[in-house]
């Protein structure tokens, strides 16, 4: 999960240093890995309760990463659209 959450924020990253605008297939990655978590959580050894150590040591963490970094290239994406139309 941890790998997950720190590949999505490496993405976001270059996105927004490099003002790549609205790229949706790296949305649509960054999506699909935040409700891919789950999946993951589901598949944990014992399947554990919700609430067990495995989902405040990674699971909730994790997610709120790669909310975090999508709702951020969503933001900066639509300021790099606005201002790229503004100067046509």
């Amino acid at each position: 999960m941890w790998a997950l959450a720190v590949a999505v924020l490496t993405g976001t990253w270059f996105l927004v240093t490099r003002r790549k605008g609205l790229t949706w297939p790296a949305l649509g990655w960054m999506a699909a890995t935040l409700f891919a978590l789950a999946a993951f959580r589901n598949a944990a050894p014992g399947s554990p309760p919700i609430g067990s150590l495995i989902d405040y040591l990674a699971f909730l963490w994790a997610e709120t990463v790669i909310a975090f970094c999508l709702v951020t290239v969503v933001v900066s994406g639509f300021r790099a659209e606005r201002a790229s139309q503004g100067a046509d």
